[in-house]
């Protein structure tokens, strides 16, 4: 039986993207990116460390050097092999496909990535907007140029969590780099800030330090960021719960002079004051929750959304609007529980249309037959123009199969499901955002 196609000709807004956050990589680069699980479980953890280092910098020397010693390409080329049985594989090439030729064979379609890859940072993107029909694109990215980067298109949303570690390492005993990595783009956002206001390192005074930060956050928030973001799940449990300001500042004021301290009470301290801030300025907040990116680093138990039942519960914040990111798998029951039970509260399914097919049909049904109608909210989550098309493409897919399906079963009228696909891929981003759609021409 043929599925109505429900959201064809409806605008999108992308409410969770890095558009912008990297440079141009080839379809083989982005795969590589992804694939490292399977080596990293082969070699000494030391000799992954120095995988990961070496790719980042480029060094083709070491590179060499380390696929002579350990075979960490040949190891990486493997878990390439299984992974292009995923459904991440082949929403990439159903990307490419969309995005550089449906009639073209494969070579062709890397020769036009290759080639419109040359022509400037976002013309890709662009076109890969043009083509999902999405006019606008929450991104997560810490600087946003935008003269290159069109503003009515590319909204920006900045990580407050660069100001919860100000006396943090990369230290870490646990296997892979995403602890690392997360913990030295904090630190670099940091650092610049910090440069933005005349200083190389945290000042001393803990009182110093919030006036730095309100005064960060507020020229940020003026330079056009429409929400704000929580990753710390990369890094910590998200519970965030309560703590006096004397705890914090008895804690900061260790770390600036070289002691220990509870490193816990500042975070929370400067979570809850980042959250507030939102609060008061209007912005939605968006919260990490669930799985990271395949490789280990993360601890998944740090990202259970009823850990944030404490934060959410707070009464200063009840108006402060909330998205869970990426539908919190596996713990998408669970979002869906939190955002049931408290009205300020939202579920993205942002990263869900490439990595699943048939479990997002399955949530979708569930979300949608148990929250009301403003609650659920389409994403990409890439900085990949190749996935921001194939998320597009599978998200409206599978809207189109369980609105239909619903309809059969009588869940929703006719009216309700156009309804819904629009409250869902538009409509209740641009009301949480106060976003307004460009005109079509």
């Amino acid at each position: 039986m043929q599925i109505p196609d429900i959201t064809g000709g409806m605008p999108a807004i992308d409410h969770h993207s890095h558009a912008s956050v990297s440079r141009f990589r080839t379809v083989r680069q982005i795969e590589e990116h992804f694939a490292t699980a399977h080596m990293e479980a082969n070699v000494p953890a030391e000799v992954y460390d120095a995988f990961i280092a070496a790719r980042n910098q480029g060094d083709a020397a070491a590179l060499a050097r380390l696929e002579a010693d350990h075979g960490t390409q040949t190891l990486l080329d493997r878990g390439l092999l299984f992974r292009s049985t995923t459904f991440f594989a082949t929403a990439l090439r159903e990307g490419c496909r969309q995005l550089y030729g449906p009639d073209a064979d494969w070579d062709t379609q890397m020769r036009t990535a290759q080639e419109w890859g040359a022509r400037g940072p976002s013309f890709t993107y662009d076109a890969a907007a043009d083509l999902a029909d999405t006019p606008i694109i929450l991104t997560d990215v810490p600087y946003l140029d935008r003269t290159v980067w069109n503003p009515t298109r590319y909204r920006q949303v900045i990580r407050v969590d660069a100001y919860l570690y100000p006396f943090h390492t990369t230290e870490t005993t646990l296997r892979g780099t995403e602890y690392q990595r997360f913990h030295t783009t904090f630190g670099n956002v940091l650092r610049t800030e910090l440069k933005q206001y005349g200083m190389d390192t945290p000042p001393a005074s803990f009182d110093a330090y919030l006036q730095f930060v309100d005064a960060s956050l507020e020229r940020r928030i003026n330079e056009g960021a429409v929400a704000l973001k929580l990753a710390s799940a990369y890094v910590r449990p998200i519970d965030f719960g309560r703590a006096e300001q004397a705890e914090a500042q008895a804690a900061y004021e260790s770390f600036a002079a070289g002691r220990s301290g509870d490193r816990r009470a500042l975070e929370n301290f400067l979570a809850r004051r980042a959250a507030q801030v939102a609060c008061d300025r209007g912005l939605p907040l968006q919260v990490h929750v669930g799985m990271g990116h395949p490789e280990p680093g993360m601890l998944m138990a740090n990202t259970a959304p009823f850990l944030l039942e404490g934060f959410l519960n707070t009464r200063s914040l009840n108006r402060l609007k909330i998205t869970l990111l990426h539908g919190g798998y596996p713990f998408s029951s669970d979002c869906a529980a939190l955002v049931q039970t408290y009205g300020n509260v939202y579920l993205d399914f942002s990263w869900m249309p490439y990595l699943h097919h048939f479990y997002l049909r399955q949530k979708l049904a569930e979300w949608m037959e148990i929250l009301p109608a403003n609650k659920l909210l389409f994403g990409t989550d890439t900085a990949a123009p190749e996935f921001h098309v194939a998320a597009a493409h599978y998200a409206r897919d599978s809207l189109n199969v369980v609105l239909d399906q619903g309809y059969q079963r009588k869940v929703w009228s006719a009216q309700q499901t156009e309804w819904l696909a629009q409250r869902i891929l538009w409509e209740n981003t641009a009301e949480l955002y106060g976003l307004d759609m460009p005109r079509r021409a």
